[in-house]
């Protein structure tokens, strides 16, 4: 007995102390222990709050509006197309700044099939247009004038074309297809110009339009002719007298004062008969040597014009110095 009595008293008084501490942690501010609910315990799981950064706030509207425009202002400043992958809120606006480096670059290669990588459909048929232009007026090629989807731009490109086309012309009425009255009217005068130079003939110059291309065309024909006399004064008299070399070397053999003299003559014709007008550098006398340059330089272009003309050989043209000359005679 004395031993039971000396276990139960013990076991009471922990008994109470575990039953104080359930009473007190009950009513201590805090987390509520579960409650069964129609026999079924429910425990509240503690959610963690997630460790790291704050995820960044979302610029506005108008915050992405400008750093877009930054970003294409700055690619097409650049004209690297990867600088256009920092526009990173309009999709739209991206691909616009994609076409507008590529349609430059594909322009520039003149690469038709490339056109189709274009994202915006009217900047594709732009960009075939502008290619069918440039090949057709490289390659004079009316043909590829009608594939052009313009209106406006087809007939230009025709014009064109027609244009270039108009420098072989053998008549005025090669011109007739061209619309524009003003690029009709210039390929009408290129070839009244060139027709009277041809035939040595002032007639066609009156047909011409611009009057001052009318008088230079007059101009022009009056000089081949005066050419044309002197080469035929020149091929007669070269069947009794020596030629300016024979003479030059007979000069030697007079006094010094007349040796000069005699030189001084020979010296213009000489140049021409070369095609060479550093002979009248070797006039003792300035104002003889100016006027020989003058006189012989008309006479040495006007007959490479004339050469020129009657073989159909364009490289004679760049022996002319006079740069008018030098057009008239590569246009025609």
């Amino acid at each position: 007995m004395n031993r039971l009595r000396v276990w139960l008293i013990p076991g009471i008084i922990v008994l109470l102390a575990l039953g104080a501490i359930f009473y007190f942690r009950g009513q201590l501010p805090g987390k509520k222990p579960p409650v069964p609910k129609d026999g079924v315990m429910e425990v509240e799981i503690e959610t963690k709050k997630p460790k790291g950064f704050a995820k960044p706030v979302e610029p506005s509207p108008q915050k992405k509006a400008e750093s877009d425009s930054e970003a294409m202002l700055a690619a097409l400043d650049s004209g690297n197309l990867a600088d256009c992958a920092k526009i990173t809120w309009d999709e739209e606006l991206r691909k616009q700044c994609e076409d507008s480096l590529n349609y430059a670059a594909i322009s520039k290669r003149g690469d038709e099939s490339a056109c189709d990588t274009l994202y915006d459909k009217e900047l594709r048929i732009k960009c075939y247009d502008k290619i069918y232009m440039s090949s057709a007026v490289d390659q004079n090629d009316a043909e590829l004038c009608k594939k052009i989807s313009d209106p406006e731009l087809r007939q230009m490109c025709l014009d064109q074309v027609t244009m270039l086309l108009a420098h072989s012309a053998k008549s005025a009425d090669d011109c007739a297809g061209i619309s524009s009255e003003t690029l009709r009217k210039q390929c009408e005068d290129n070839y009244y110009l060139k027709s009277s130079a041809r035939e040595l003939s002032t007639e066609g110059c009156n047909n011409i339009s611009d009057p001052k291309l009318a008088e230079q065309c007059k101009q022009t024909v009056a000089k081949n002719v005066s050419v044309m006399e002197q080469s035929k004064q020149a091929a007669q008299s070269m069947t009794v007298v020596k030629s300016s070399q024979e003479i030059l070397e007979l000069c030697d053999g007079l006094n010094e004062t007349k040796e000069i003299l005699c030189k001084n003559a020979v010296y213009p014709q000489l140049a021409f008969d070369k095609k060479d007008l550093s002979y009248c550098d070797m006039i003792s006398n300035e104002p003889e040597a100016d006027k020989c340059k003058e006189e012989q330089g008309e006479r040495i272009n006007t007959y490479f014009l004339r050469q020129a003309i009657a073989t159909q050989n364009k490289a004679l043209c760049n022996e002319i110095t006079d740069e008018e000359l030098k057009k008239i005679c590569q246009n025609s």
